[in-house]
């Protein structure tokens, strides 16, 4: 036998014996041994964006770079899909080929438990469709986890935020515990936002990473179901906005009207924005009430399409009004600290100082909606739209948006936890001009940046 061969058989006769033995062989170096990699944790999410007809986003963060992949399906996640392009830490994996109106069930790898959505419905279909409304949580966590969590309750199929979600965009420990607040609630349904004054105290730029179409403004709109959503920015960087003066451009407003024009006369039409046309703070202060530019748009808007409602926030409390031919939201009670309405004011119809939310239901023809407080007290309903053709769905809609309204508290008295205005306040009087100052900062309201 040849001494390689020897050698051989020594070292096979070693290795029977053990692999201490081995290793004390001089010059004997053994593989080292290279554990499989799994997928990278999750840090923050994961969140839905874009419930486009026939697909959704999903997004999340990861520490180190890594290549998302996410396994989805109608009984168990069994198809997957792969994130395009080089590793990286903010992620986003579009679910495609996804049936109308469907439960799916999907698992980001590097995450703890599968989840589940509800996908958009088909274009143009009637619905019934469930929306939650609500913004402004200001990064004061344990209101605004009250909130979120009383909101999750309610299974909406779609989130539309008014902006403010955090005290100050560019710390990342306040986004942390923001998305770790949202969890149960988007999870599960899809996020549309608008940008808040807050969202551009770092120019903008967590929540483009976190939320914006990449490459694209931060003004968009969305089909779903029966409803056309255009997102607006009042506080537009390139119309020279900062986080005490808002703006927008005349390319944005030039965009609102010409996005209208291609909506069909029978569609629901609703503008999210975060500084709305109207709102009625008791005290008044520099940046705050209604937004002249915002009004402007608005009705140049009104006269292309009816405009349904405006959903804004900005303001710390819950009101709703129709001033000048404008129906308008203040949806500002998500966790912020809570300021005084003035109920008294013409134009509003109801208004309450109270942690709230409202969940919308559009059926066909038909759009309702209640005001809710975390504990589930009925603040407000209200309808929007109606028609003779009953919702295809009996039982879709909220018993108490079609008519039961909650006892009202006389128009002149300050709007409780609870309570909305008197319905009968003069909704189609002319609310009085009154001059609005921003901070020392800024100027006039009515010379904001165009």
């Amino acid at each position: 036998m040849s001494s390689k061969a020897c050698g051989g058989a020594l070292a096979l006769l070693l290795a029977l014996l053990g692999c201490d033995k081995l290793r004390a062989l001089p010059g004997f170096e053994p593989a080292p041994v290279v554990p499989l990699a799994g997928p990278e944790a999750v840090a923050m999410g994961p969140w839905l964006l874009d419930p486009y007809p026939g697909r959704v986003t999903i997004a999340w963060t990861t520490a180190q770079p890594s290549v998302g992949r996410v396994w989805y399906g109608t009984r168990e996640p069994d198809r997957l899909a792969t994130e395009e392009g080089r590793p990286v830490t903010e992620h986003r994996v579009t679910l495609a080929a996804l049936q109308p109106s469907t439960q799916y069930r999907y698992r980001v790898e590097g995450g703890l438990a599968a989840a589940w959505f509800t996908s958009a419905p088909e274009a143009g279909g009637e619905g019934p469709i469930h929306v939650l409304v609500y913004g402004d949580n200001r990064s004061n966590n344990g209101d605004h986890a009250l909130v979120a969590r009383a909101a999750a309750a309610e299974r909406p199929q779609l989130v539309l935020h008014t902006g403010d979600m955090v005290m100050a965009a560019r710390e990342e420990p306040l986004w942390r515990d923001w998305f770790h607040e949202e969890h149960d609630l988007l999870v599960h349904a899809p996020i549309v936002p608008t940008v808040g004054n807050h969202e551009i105290t770092d120019t903008g730029e967590a929540y483009s990473r976190h939320f914006q179409h990449r490459g694209m403004p931060a003004y968009w709109s969305l089909e779903y179901g029966p409803v056309h959503i255009a997102v607006l920015d009042s506080y537009e960087s390139a119309a020279g906005a900062t986080p005490h003066s808002g703006g927008m451009s005349d390319a944005q407003r030039a965009w609102l009207e010409e996005d209208l024009r291609g909506v069909l006369p029978e569609r629901h039409v609703w503008l999210l924005v975060h500084q709305g046309p109207f709102a009625h703070p008791m005290q008044a202060r520099p940046g705050h009430g209604g937004s002249e530019v915002v009004k402007a748009a608005v009705q140049s808007a009104q006269k292309i399409h009816p405009i349904e409602a405006v959903f804004a926030g900005h303001e710390h409390f819950y009101e709703r009004g129709e001033i000048e031919g404008i129906r308008y939201f203040v949806f500002g009670a998500g966790g912020a600290p809570l300021e005084d309405p003035d109920p008294s004011s013409p134009g509003v119809q109801a208004a309450a100082k109270a942690l709230s939310y409202a969940t919308v239901s559009v059926c066909g023809c038909h759009t309702v909606g209640v005001v809710k407080d975390i504990a589930g007290k009925l603040l407000d309903s209200f309808k929007l739209a109606d028609c003779d053709k009953p919702c295809s769905v009996p039982g879709a809609l909220p018993v108490a948006a079609a008519g039961v309204l909650p006892s009202p508290v006389p128009a002149a008295a300050p709007a409780d936890a609870g309570s909305p205005s008197d319905e009968g306040s003069s909704n189609r009087r002319r609310r009085r001009r009154r001059k609005e100052t921003l901070d020392g900062e800024g100027a006039p309201a009515q010379n904001r940046p165009q």
